[in-house]
């Protein structure tokens, strides 16, 4: 859970990330993506991927896998963790 402070004519919020688990080459093969909503979809190491997002994106990203890491649920302000 992240909580993002207000910005410009933007409220305060929370973003909320959730582990989707682990995909099997079952599961890769006979996803079906509807094109009217995604245009592409890959994977990517952390690293990659966040060189692809905003640094906030990113810094919550390397949260979320930490907290699946660690198995636990964690908080975040601005991205980056405080618990």
């Amino acid at each position: 859970m992240d909580y993002v402070r207000p910005q410009d004519n933007r409220p305060e919020g929370i973003v909320f990330v959730f582990d989707g688990g682990v995909l099997t080459e079952p599961d890769l093969t006979t996803m079906a993506l509807n094109p009217t909503e995604i245009l592409s979809a890959a994977f990517y190491s952390l690293k990659d991927a966040a060189a692809l997002v905003k640094p906030l994106l990113a810094d919550r990203l390397s949260a979320g896998l930490e907290a699946v890491h660690d198995g636990v649920t964690v908080l975040c302000e601005q991205g980056r963790r405080i618990t």
